[in-house]
């Protein structure tokens, strides 16, 4: 008998682009409020350009990556279940030179997106 672990994870859409984290590490994600300017932009903390603002406001809150306040991002959160197939190993390259923070691994969707974790 086989056994194959998944993963539960959320998927956040910034534009065209796609982000994991898992599901453990996420404590909430809310509808962002009209004033947060002590809150960093998701896109602003992994170094990328702002995303359109497009989809809902949300604020997400992930305890595990030392960000206190969370961040908020315009775009869309869902859950998903990874497969253990969807979920690649970084390339040597990528380990040593990304500086995406968190980048533990890459999925394999409608193209490879990052799979954030700090576990």
């Amino acid at each position: 008998m086989t056994h194959s672990l998944s993963l539960a994870a959320v998927r956040i859409t910034l534009g065209k682009m796609h982000f994991y984290i898992p599901s453990s590490q996420v404590q909430r994600c809310v509808l962002a409020g009209p004033d947060t300017p002590d809150i960093q932009q998701f896109s602003q903390w992994l170094g990328l350009p702002d995303e359109p603002q497009s989809g809902m406001h949300l604020h997400l809150l992930v305890p595990a990556s030392n960000v206190a306040k969370g961040w908020y991002f315009w775009g869309e959160l869902e859950n998903v279940v990874l497969r253990p197939n969807e979920i690649l190993p970084l390339p040597v390259i990528l380990q040593q030179c990304c500086k995406l923070p968190g980048l533990r691994a890459l999925v394999q969707d409608e193209s490879l997106s990052p799979l954030l974790s700090w576990r």
